[in-house]
């Protein structure tokens, strides 16, 4: 049984506690990750869905020295073509217009997961337990304690980084927006027989967008798909040859015949946005703090870039000599991630509503929308480092 104080605590081992994790380890600061898999689930871990990571986003991947261990196995984005449907007449960003390097980058999940776990795993100065169910916490001025099956863990900070269903959320009692889209994703990966030369496309129609995210591997004749469709209608898609029917009018020769199909997974979408990002030395991160729509491949960069502010207030309240986990410490992180939180999950909010309709005169607004964007470099570069996540929202 474990009853010893801690110096932080995070629960939850998905990407972006594991990031946190390995910044504050670079700074020396020792961390106690608990998760309710075990060791041996995670090291065997099979997740057929891709990771987008942003260019920000690969940045700081380089300071945990993780890019170094991934960067021969990711798929760079060089260009992305927006449309409206399958019209022809698409919204293209290049790269190349802002000099900045790839706009992002397509990684298989399983790999991703496994290589950060096992660089957990190695260092010196994090601590992983596993298979822990967490039952309670309790907070007194200076510390707070997890009540758990491996027995009580005690820190002046906890960070919940455990995902969309966050218990560390309700045990907080920190308050969130909900809001059902009434939407399904499904998530699988095709083979093509033409090369998508590193070239996503985002198709968006009434009934929800469809993202072909290019991958690495076959000769860049793959892509992992992200289609989204309203609930409404996954009973006509039940069967294999309905589904793949409606998929390749969607899809359109894109990249030419499709050669290959993966088994789709679904799930509902949702967002969920928490008013307030900490509460009595308990702070959120990632999904456990803002869950957002899968339209724009932004949720995971989101919250790296939780990670990486977290650590750096972190870092500088320890300096200081300060209390990482009071009202102030947490306050300034508070702060400086608002803006860029609810920008994002405003953006993906918005879009989703504005493309997943049928009415005559949105769809109006839509092209000619479309049309004057593409027309101005001044928005589109903007726009590019925003989805980049090179935009500065220090303040």
């Amino acid at each position: 049984m474990d009853n010893h104080q801690h110096n932080i605590i995070i629960v939850g081992s998905g990407l972006v506690g594991m990031t946190l994790a390995l910044m504050l380890s670079k700074l020396e600061c020792r961390v106690t990750i608990l998760d309710k898999n075990s060791k041996k689930k995670l090291l065997e871990l099979k997740d057929s869905r891709t990771s987008a990571i942003s260019q920000g986003s690969s940045r700081i991947l380089r300071e945990i020295s993780i890019w170094s261990k991934i960067k021969k196995k990711v798929q760079p984005i060089n260009d992305i073509k927006v449309t409206e449907g399958t019209n022809k007449n698409d919204l293209i960003f290049k790269s190349e217009s802002l000099n900045e390097g790839p706009l992002g980058y397509i990684v298989d999940n399983t790999f991703l997961k496994k290589t950060f776990f096992r660089e957990v795993l190695k260092s010196n100065f994090v601590k992983f337990i596993g298979e822990v169910n967490i039952k309670d916490i309790k907070r007194k001025s200076n510390f707070a304690t997890i009540f758990s099956n491996k027995g009580n863990f005690r820190a002046p900070l906890i960070v919940g980084a455990d995902g969309r269903n966050s218990k560390m959320r309700f045990l907080a009692d920190i308050k969130s927006f909900f809001f059902d889209y009434n939407q399904v994703a499904f998530v699988f990966n095709i083979a093509h027989k033409l090369s998508h030369q590193s070239t996503a496309l985002e198709r968006f129609f009434p009934s929800g967008p469809l993202a072909l995210l290019p991958m690495q591997n076959n000769n860049k004749k793959s892509s992992s798909v992200v289609w989204t469709v309203d609930s409404a209608i996954t009973d006509k898609l039940s069967d294999n040859k309905k589904f793949n029917n409606e998929f390749e009018k969607k899809y359109a020769q894109a990249f030419g015949q499709i050669t290959k199909v993966s088994k789709p997974v679904k799930y509902n979408l949702n967002v969920i946005s928490c008013y307030e990002y900490f509460k009595e030395r308990i702070v959120l991160i990632g999904d456990a703090c803002q869950a957002i729509h899968p339209i724009a491949g932004q949720g995971l960069n989101l919250g790296l870039r939780d990670s990486y502010y977290l650590a750096r207030v972190i870092s500088e309240s320890l300096k200081l000599g300060l209390d990482i986990g009071s009202e102030y410490v947490l306050r300034d992180y508070s702060s400086q991630r608002k803006v860029d939180k609810n920008l994002l999950i405003q953006a993906t909010h918005r879009l989703n509503q504005l493309f997943s309709n049928n009415s005559v005169l949105i769809k109006l607004v839509r092209e000619n929308g479309l049309k004057i964007f593409n027309k101005s470099s001044y928005l589109k570069k903007k726009s590019m480092m925003f989805a980049m996540g090179l935009m500065k929202f220090d303040f």
